[in-house]
């Protein structure tokens, strides 16, 4: 009998235990399966053509797991200028990405340190300038796509956000020529001379600094026959080799414009004329673009 009051007790406190704990896991909810993080689609407004969205930016993830930037690990000899000329395409970006990388100066980045860099955004703006007959001077800049009037001449005007390499030609109904880079100056050949092969300045541009199409006071004369040319504009980190073959070319083959039109990079780009962006992932990838033009 003693035996027996000692384990109702014991009993009792165990069917309490076990119903409390029946109790607390009732009201618990179960937990929920893991959430997938879902990154959302880089959006791209013209404002990124004019700076490097560095207030936009998330915190730098030094574990490489973020598909819009690049981890790099110091090497010997490495600064954080040479980097950013490098990756970014423009020494000068150094103070900014010590900053992104949460450093005081690009002075203390030292061997061993891994830098997150930011995809750089590749931007053209694109314009017409027209002077009607009459007219004095070019009116102001505006989007492709103006009409033109007899007697009229009208200026191409193209700037880039980057320190990059820049190829801008023309296609007609009969030839593709280039418009830049320009023609390289030369002196003026001896009478009885032969001809000598075209050749062209460095496509190299930078950032902010305007390229008028032709140079000078003086533009294109509207000519209704050429109405429906069309304008291809190219710009990247690095030289496009295709392009450098082929600009001292006088003519230069549909089909060689075409084979670098595939290399063009697709995704990710934002088209609201008269600005062209494209964040790239990769400094030999190409922004490439086509714009119609009336005359």
């Amino acid at each position: 009998m003693q035996r027996a009051l000692t384990t109702l007790p014991i009993v009792l406190i165990l069917g309490l235990i076990a119903g409390c704990s029946y109790l607390q896991t009732k009201d618990v909810p179960p937990p929920l399966p893991p959430i997938e993080e879902i990154k959302p689609p880089l959006k791209l407004r013209s404002t990124h053509f004019k700076a490097f969205p560095w207030d936009e930016l998330p915190e730098p993830q030094k574990d490489g797991n973020d598909i819009d930037t690049t981890t790099y690990i110091l090497k010997d000899g490495d600064t954080l200028r040479l980097v950013a000329e490098k990756r970014m395409g423009d020494a000068e970006m150094a103070d900014k990405l010590a900053a992104y990388n949460e450093l005081t100066s690009p002075e203390d980045a030292k061997p061993g340190d891994k830098i997150v860099i930011p995809n750089p955004i590749l931007g053209v703006s694109s314009q017409i300038m027209v002077k009607s007959k009459g007219d004095k001077e070019f009116g102001s800049p505006k989007p492709f796509g103006v009409g033109f009037e007899k007697g009229d001449q009208y200026k191409l005007r193209f700037e880039t956000n980057i320190k990059g390499y820049c190829y801008i030609l023309r296609q007609g109904v009969k030839q593709v020529v280039f418009l830049f880079p320009p023609k390289a100056e030369e002196p003026k050949p001896r009478r009885g001379a032969k001809p000598q092969p075209v050749k062209r300045e460095s496509a190299e541009v930078r950032a902010f600094e305007p390229i008028s199409i032709p140079p000078g006071d003086i533009g294109f004369q509207y000519d209704a026959k050429k109405a429906g040319d069309r304008i291809y504009v190219f710009l990247s980190l690095r030289e496009i080799p295709s392009l450098e073959d082929l600009k001292d070319k006088k003519t230069i083959p549909r089909e060689e414009l075409e084979d670098v039109m595939r290399r063009v990079k697709l995704a990710e780009i934002l088209d609201d004329p008269p600005y062209h962006l494209l964040r790239i992932s990769d400094p030999s990838e190409i922004l490439g673009f086509t714009l119609n033009i009336d005359g």
